[in-house]
């Protein structure tokens, strides 16, 4: 069972791999009322105490999930601005920030190849470590001008007009051409 059946009861709930985390995710509009939609919580197995995701991955030769991130803000949908940097930066994860300095980059018309990976990780690494900028961290103002100086491992597109943020939810789209 994916999700635990929390309208059960006793031994039943014993059941699903996955809890409700304390995050909100999204909420989600149905026949005239508006759910919550929350993150995911691993659950564990009541028999053998190990995580019900990680136990499933075990048996199927796959590996474990990063649970971190499940209840966490996705960098992919935060503002591009303090805020959103803020809120990436607050999780201390260097895959999760690399993530969202590939959408800055995205967003400015530039992109990271595959080449090029290995710095974007070790400039996510160092901001989340706060050792750049002399130890001085960064914001997102000087994560954004240092980005924008155009480093040699970023490839600038010089055709680029208008950028588009790709991941941007539907809704979002729907409610901007007035649907």
């Amino acid at each position: 069972q994916y999700q635990v059946a929390y309208w059960k009861t006793g031994s039943e709930m014993d059941f699903g791999m996955f809890g409700l985390g304390d995050f909100e995710v999204a909420s989600m509009p149905y026949f005239g009322q508006t759910f919550s939609i929350y993150c995911l919580s691993p659950q564990d197995s009541a028999s053998s105490g190990m995580s019900m995701p990680d136990a499933v991955a075990a048996v199927y030769g796959g590996s474990a999930i990063d649970t971190s991130i499940l209840c966490a803000v996705n960098p992919l949908s935060v503002t591009l601005d303090e805020v959103g940097y803020q809120e990436v930066l607050a999780q201390k994860s260097a895959s999760q920030m690399a993530l969202f300095i590939e959408r800055v980059a995205n967003h400015m018309g530039a992109t990271v190849p595959v080449t090029s990976v290995q710095n974007l990780n070790d400039l996510a690494q160092s901001v989340v470590d706060g050792t750049v900028n002399g130890g001085g961290g960064y914001s997102m103002g000087l994560l954004a001008s240092y980005l924008g100086s155009r480093p040699d491992w970023i490839e600038f597109d010089s055709q680029a007009k208008c950028v588009a943020n790709r991941n941007v939810p539907p809704s979002v789209i729907g409610s901007a051409l007035g649907g």
